[in-house]
């Protein structure tokens, strides 16, 4: 796709992520609580009606992630009820589980070559390693095993998903692959500097650079999603061509 960023002018795209930089760093220097969370809920919202505006359909499967992704924004936002946190985790952990089953369904795709089959086992190997280790410090320190559970797992998906993103992108260096590689990584840098905010350190600069990072990385994957429907719709209409010639050849006796 020479055009990845389709669904939106340049000087769109541009004016959207000057404002979630900027609203995001100045509410978290702040600490402008309301207007820190009015931006984490209405950028999925937005986005998903500049999506139906330029394009008339999308797939279940990444209308479901958007709505989970939302969800998950959400119970966070309502963080004084109880069940709220676990709400919040099983909801992004169903989405990351979306992914990592459409990841799968691309594995068919790749080929994997020596060095490159064992260049991914060892990166898998070493990320796994770090998650362990980050359990292990962390396990004492949170009393709701449920809770905790549905961190583990989260960040299993998202190492999960991350190694197919990056095994992908290694086969075939697609824009699409480059793409969904770039909104892994916002996504797998957001959770890790919330952990650090939520259960270490609470600073101003790792809030703001986290909610960049989150919603820079839902603008992509809404890119993602809107080149994933027009490479479809065209091949779509290709397949509808040719069947239509077809049926127009004269047959000789």
């Amino acid at each position: 796709m020479k055009k990845w960023h389709a669904l939106l002018p340049n000087s769109a795209i541009i004016l959207m992520l000057v404002l979630i930089v900027l609203l995001n760093l100045i509410s978290s220097y702040f600490e402008v609580a309301v207007l820190t969370k009015a931006m984490t809920l209405v950028i999925i919202p937005i986005l998903i009606l500049i999506y139906f505006y330029r394009q008339r359909i999308m797939a279940n499967i990444f209308f479901t992630i958007f709505v989970l992704y939302f969800l998950g924004i959400l119970f966070n936002v309502l963080d004084q009820f109880s069940l709220s946190s676990k709400l919040s985790e099983s909801c992004f952990l169903g989405a990351y589980a979306l992914l990592v089953f459409l990841m799968i369904g691309k594995l068919k795709h790749v080929k994997f070559e020596g060095l490159v089959s064992w260049y991914l086992i060892v990166i898998l190997l070493v990320n796994t390693y770090f998650l362990y280790m980050m359990f292990t410090v962390v396990q004492d320190g949170f009393k709701d095993s449920v809770i905790l559970t549905l961190l583990v797992s989260r960040g299993v998906a998202l190492l999960i998903i991350g190694f197919l993103a990056f095994a992908i992108y290694l086969s075939k260096e697609t824009s699409q692959s480059i793409l969904f590689l770039t909104i892994v990584c916002c996504f797998i840098f957001s959770d890790v500097l919330s952990f650090i905010t939520s259960m270490y350190i609470h600073f101003w600069l790792f809030e703001g650079i986290q909610n960049i990072l989150q919603g820079g990385g839902l603008l992509l994957f809404c890119f993602y999603v809107y080149n994933h429907q027009e490479i479809a719709n065209t091949s779509d209409k290709k397949t509808t061509k040719s069947f239509s010639l077809s049926k127009n050849v004269p047959v000789e006796s």
